[in-house]
This record gives structure tokens, C-alpha cells and sequence, in this order.
């Protein structure tokens, strides 16, 4: 009997690695299907401009300027606030 159980042993260890992966893909999956990514409008950087001007441009009425920076950045994938002229950044609509 010890010799069957030594043989299950790798068909239990891999259903339960399946198991685990389906539940990760699904949670995944589900955490995608509601973070849809607001609408945004292309912005070419030129000579002279900051992150903080051009948000300043875009901002909505009564919002935080500190947000839309921030909320640039993260959409546009940029680390810091250093932009370079001709870099085209992301800037999140409403």
C-alpha cells in the first residue's frame, strides 16, 4: 500500500498546483476586467515645459494639481518629473 501512495503523491502535488494557478489566473483576471484605464489625451512635450505646466493646462475645475502630476506620471510611465522635449505623455481625461 505504501508503494501506490508514493505514486499518488506526484498526481496529488500536481492537481493542487493547477488548483492554485486557475484560482491566481481567475483573481487576475477579474482584478483586469474591472480596472478599465480612463480615456487620455496625447500631449508632445516642447522646449520649456514641465510636468507641472501642463497639468496646470489640464486641469480640471476644482481638482489638485499634485493629482493630475501624479496621475501623468503613472499613466505615462515616467519615474520622475524630468520630461524631455518630444517625449509624448498620457494625460488622464476628467
Amino acid at each position: 500500500m505504501r508503494e501506490t501512495a508514493k505514486r499518488q503523491l506526484p498526481v496529488r502535488l500536481s492537481v493542487f498546483i493547477a488548483a492554485v494557478s486557475a484560482v491566481f489566473l481567475l483573481i487576475g483576471g477579474a482584478a483586469d476586467a474591472g480596472g478599465s484605464s480612463p480615456p487620455t489625451v496625447e500631449y508632445v512635450v516642447t522646449h520649456g515645459d514641465t510636468l507641472w505646466a501642463i497639468a496646470a493646462d489640464h486641469l480640471p475645475p476644482g481638482e489638485d494639481i499634485r493629482r493630475l502630476v501624479a496621475d501623468i506620471r503613472k499613466t505615462s510611465g515616467i519615474q520622475s518629473s524630468v520630461i524631455y522635449p518630444g517625449e509624448v505623455l498620457l494625460i488622464p481625461e476628467g
